[in-house]
């Protein structure tokens, strides 16, 4: 497999990426974590444009539940862990313009999506710390929040703690697991899932893997039928670990090395399933992982996978993995050089 990078646009530090629908088209969103302005890229995406002027301080942008021109992001978070004043804003196209609005605040919020849980549509929310003292101090946890869905134009928005005690709460994932809708959320204390197809009070998180956890996937790397648990270990951790359910318990598979890793993702480029994760340290590789398939033949442990340098010395922060006609795209966020990227994947 062979990757042609394009540049859509400098940017100081960027951050967040995330798809919507606007013209019935999927289209690319970007913002930084520093002061800047939230962008756009439409096919062919060969450029983005501003649609916000900021405030910036993005650690996620998600599409919307209602209109499919509907943005939810997280902002305010500002490098330094100047996290106080984060908030989740709505951007939306009103007469042919963007417009965004602060709709509710979370101090230290870092990720978010909307889930169906008995038959009601929540926004979820999750914050790092409870507050920090100076970027070091962890001792406050974050916790998970839940709001009913409300019509943009509410401001009834209310944030309702449904996991609390969760400190590094860094890991955060929608997806299906086990055949369940889940909920999975990582931090120090280990990794737990919230079955959303639960009709009772409690969302019932229940621990999975008891160690820190920096970021989840979930994907059947292998192609044996079964899914994995991916991992980034600990937190901006120096380990990628693939982890297979053996009985009740999920054990290790195989491990690879990183240097303050970041931004997983699991996903398909060129037919066969591939982990895409960042260094955001040492080479700063954006690097790709593709394993032989028949790991069942083997018991427990995967076979070694192709290792694909993606980029190098970019330290992303993010990718997305995006498909139109016959392409297929790797977007990503590259703050150590400051470009949204794409790279074009062909056989």
């Amino acid at each position: 497999m062979q990757l042609t990078k394009r540049v859509l646009a400098k940017l100081k530090a960027p951050y967040a990426l995330g798809v919507i629908r606007v013209d019935g088209a999927p289209c690319v969103v970007s913002s930084t974590e520093d002061y800047g302005p939230v962008l756009f890229a439409a096919p062919p995406y060969n450029e983005a444009a501003e649609i916000a002027p900021g405030p910036g301080g993005c650690m996620a942008l998600v599409a919307g539940p209602g209109q499919p021109e509907e943005l939810y992001a997280i902002m305010g978070c500002f490098p330094g862990y100047k996290f106080q004043n984060a908030a989740v804003y709505r951007l939306g196209r009103e007469d042919g313009r963007w417009v965004s609005a602060k709709i509710i605040g979370l101090p230290f919020a870092h990720r978010i999506d909307f889930v169906i849980r008995a038959r009601t549509r929540y926004l979820v929310a999750a914050s790092l710390a409870a507050d920090k003292s100076e970027p070091s101090d962890w001792s406050k946890s974050g916790g998970v929040y839940a709001s009913p869905v409300q019509s943009p134009s509410d401001t009834g928005w209310s944030l309702s703690p449904v996991l609390e005690g969760i400190h590094r709460n860094h890991g955060f994932l929608a997806t299906g697991f086990q055949g369940r809708k889940s909920l999975l959320i990582s931090g120090t204390e280990g990794l737990f899932a919230a079955d959303l197809g639960r009709e009772d009070a409690s969302w019932g998180f229940t621990r999975i893997v008891d160690k820190e956890v920096s970021e989840i996937a979930v994907s059947d790397v292998d192609s044996d039928g079964e899914e994995e648990l991916v991992t980034i270990e600990p937190f901006h951790g120096d380990s990628l670990r693939v982890y297979k359910r053996v009985e009740e318990n999920w054990e290790v598979a195989w491990e690879g090395e990183l240097s303050f890793g970041h931004g997983l993702l699991t996903g398909t480029l060129g037919g066969a399933p591939t982990i895409l994760v960042s260094n955001r340290a040492g080479t700063r590789d954006l690097l790709a992982f593709q394993f032989p398939r028949g790991a069942r033949e083997r018991g427990v442990r995967l076979g070694q996978p192709s290792r694909i340098i993606v980029d190098s010395g970019v330290g992303a922060a993010n990718m997305l993995i995006l498909r139109r006609g016959g392409e297929e795209l790797v977007f990503s966020t590259n703050q150590s050089t400051d470009e949204i990227a794409a790279y074009s994947a062909t056989p």
